[in-house]
C-alpha cells in the first residue's frame, strides 16, 4: 500500500511537471510596460509602474495565464525622454509584437509616442501621464478609431478636485498658481485657469519655474505680495518639494494643494517637514483598514522586495490597467490588438480584483477615460504619510466610486 501511494504521488508530480512545462512552452501573450525607471524627477513613477505590473504577474500565470497561454511582460525604460519613449514603443510593437502596452508617466513622452502607437493600431492604456491633450488629440472624436485609453485622473479632473477643496471646502479664493514649464506643467496650468474661469475667479498671481530649479523664492515672494492665501501647484513631485522648502525658508505657511505627483515618496522625502499638510488629488491611497488596498500594498512589497511603494497611485493604476486588458482578451477570446481594442470599449463584466475602483463599463466608443470625477479624492501628508484628507472618503469604499455609466445606471 505504501509503495502504491508513493507511485501515485510520483506519477502526480510527473504529470504536474509535464503540465507546467507544456504551459511554459506555449506562445506567450506579450504586453509592453513602459515607464521612466531611471528618468530624472520621474523615477518614482516609472519604478512603481513596473512594480504594479509585477504584482499582476505574481498570480496571472499561476492561474493559467490568459486564454490558456502564459503572459510575458516586456519592460522598457523611457528615461522620461520623448525620443526614447517613442523608440521603445517602436521596439515593443515592431520587434516584440506586443498585443498591448501600458504605462507612460510623463505627458510629453506619452504625447510623442501616442501618434505612432495609434498609427500602429495597438491598444495603449496610459497609467501615469495625466495631460488632457492625450485623449483630446488621440481619443474618440479626434481620430476615426482610437487605440489610446487612459486609467489615470486626467488634468481635466484634477483641477476640479483641487479647487473644490480650496474654494468650496476651505472658502479660499485668493489663489496663487505656480507651475513648472514642462508640457505637463503648462497643460495643468491651463486646465486650472479654465476651471477658475468657469467659477468666475481670477488667481491673484501666476508664476512659473524651470524643472530642476534650485528654489522658487522669487515666485513665492511675488505670490505673498499679491495677497495669496493658498498655493496651487502643477509640477512633478521633486519640484513641488522645492516649492515647499522655499516656502518654509520664507516662513510662508499657506495651504498647498496640487496634483497626484505630490503623493509620491520622492516629494515626501525631499520636502521633509515642509510636506506636512500638503494636499493632492489622487485615485488610490494605501489604507490598512481597507482590505483591497492593504492586500495590494503588502503584495507589492513582497513581490518587489521593498519596504515602500514609491508612487502608490502609479502602481495601482498600472495593476488595474492590466486587469482590464485581461478581461478584454478573455471577452475577445483573442490577443489580437484590434479585437482587444474593441473589447475594451465594451467590457461586459464588472471587475472584482482591481484596487483603484470596481469598474463597470470603464470605457466606451465615445469615452476612453476610465477615471471619472467621483473616483478622485484628496490625499494629505500627515506624519510623513499620505492619508485621506476627509474621513468620508476613507469610509466610502471602492464600490461607491465606480465610474458612472453614460446612461446613468
Amino acid at each position: 500500500m505504501q509503495k502504491r501511494k508513493a507511485l501515485v504521488s510520483m506519477l502526480g508530480l510527473t504529470a504536474l511537471f509535464f503540465s507546467v512545462n507544456a504551459f511554459a512552452q506555449l506562445t506567450p501573450i506579450k504586453i509592453g510596460v513602459i515607464g521612466p525607471v531611471t528618468g530624472k524627477s520621474s523615477e518614482a513613477m516609472g519604478q512603481s509602474i513596473m512594480g504594479g505590473a509585477h504584482v499582476f504577474m505574481a498570480d496571472i500565470n499561476q492561474v493559467g495565464g490568459i486564454l490558456g497561454r502564459p503572459v510575458q511582460l516586456i519592460e522598457r525604460d523611457d528615461q522620461a525622454k520623448p525620443e526614447i519613449g517613442l523608440a521603445m514603443a517602436k521596439e515593443l510593437i515592431e520587434k516584440e509584437k506586443v498585443s498591448a502596452i501600458v504605462g507612460y508617466a510623463n505627458t510629453g513622452v506619452a504625447l510623442e509616442a501616442a501618434k505612432y502607437i495609434q498609427d500602429a493600431k495597438v491598444p495603449l492604456i496610459v497609467t501615469g501621464a495625466t495631460g488632457a491633450a492625450l485623449t483630446k488629440n488621440f481619443g474618440p472624436g479626434a481620430v476615426p478609431t482610437s487605440y489610446i485609453f487612459r486609467l489615470a485622473a486626467s488634468d481635466a479632473l484634477q483641477p476640479v478636485v483641487i479647487l473644490n477643496d480650496v474654494i468650496d471646502r476651505r472658502k479660499i479664493e485668493k489663489i496663487a498658481l505656480i507651475h513648472d514649464e514642462s508640457p505637463y506643467g503648462q497643460l495643468g496650468k491651463q486646465s486650472l485657469l479654465d476651471e477658475l474661469t468657469r467659477r468666475n475667479i481670477k488667481p491673484v498671481d501666476v508664476e512659473s519655474f524651470k524643472v530642476g530649479d534650485a528654489d522658487t523664492l522669487v515666485q513665492l515672494q511675488r505670490a505673498r505680495d499679491a495677497g495669496a492665501q493658498a498655493i496651487v501647484l502643477y509640477c512633478l513631485g521633486p519640484d513641488a518639494a522645492t516649492v515647499a522648502r522655499s516656502a518654509e525658508k520664507l516662513k510662508l505657511h499657506l495651504p498647498m494643494v496640487g496634483p497626484w505627483g505630490m503623493s509620491q515618496q520622492t516629494y515626501i522625502d525631499k520636502a521633509g517637514d515642509s510636506a506636512e499638510g500638503a494636499r493632492m488629488a489622487v485615485t488610490f491611497i494605501e489604507n490598512d483598514l481597507n482590505p483591497q488596498s492593504n492586500e495590494f500594498s503588502l503584495t507589492y512589497r513582497k513581490v518587489n522586495n521593498t519596504n515602500h511603494i514609491p508612487s502608490a497611485v502609479a502602481a495601482a493604476q498600472t495593476y488595474d490597467a492590466l486587469r482590464l486588458l485581461t478581461l478584454a482578451m478573455f471577452q475577445a477570446n483573442s490577443s489580437d490588438p484590434a479585437l482587444v481594442r474593441n473589447a475594451l470599449e465594451d467590457l461586459k463584466q464588472r471587475t472584482n480584483s482591481t484596487v483603484v475602483s470596481r469598474y463597470f463599463k470603464p470605457f466606451s466608443p465615445t469615452d476612453h477615460e476610465a477615471i471619472a470625477l467621483n473616483m478622485v479624492v484628496l490625499g494629505e501628508i500627515r506624519n510623513g504619510k499620505v492619508v485621506y484628507a476627509y474621513k468620508e472618503d476613507a469610509n466610502s469604499g471602492l464600490i461607491t466610486r465606480v465610474k458612472k455609466v453614460e446612461n446613468g445606471k
